[in-house]
């Protein structure tokens, strides 16, 4: 009768290590660099810091307390937001608790621009 070679127990689990499983734990995280603070230029006065660049929403805030308001294109042209974006950013604005009026103007133009009280 031939003999049958089988595999023994070690030899069929024997496998080589993973490259990632040799490598240590401090070598596979990222350096972060620290946050650079922005300090004020007046910070020998300790007043409260400006941000460095306006945010959109308070650019649409600006845009919108006007007293004529807003139409659409003067949003997204402000933004760099495409329209349905604007819209969903005037939506935030009314569930905040913002008031604002839609008006068409002499064009046509759906114009909006938050209340007095808003």
């Amino acid at each position: 009768m031939p003999k049958t070679t089988k595999a023994t127990a070690t030899g069929a689990t024997k496998h080589r290590p993973h490259k990632t499983d040799r490598k240590s734990a401090t070598r596979r995280q990222a350096k972060r660099a620290p946050a650079a603070t922005a300090a004020p230029a007046n910070a020998k006065a300790g007043s409260v810091t400006v941000p460095i660049r306006q945010s959109k929403k308070a650019a649409i805030l600006g845009l919108l307390e006007r007293p004529d308001g807003a139409a659409i294109s003067d949003l997204t042209a402000a933004t760099g937001w495409q329209v349905h974006s604007v819209r969903a950013a005037l939506t935030g604005l009314r569930k905040d608790g913002k008031e604002l009026i839609r008006q068409k103007d002499d064009a046509g133009v759906t114009r909006y621009r938050l209340t007095a009280a808003g």
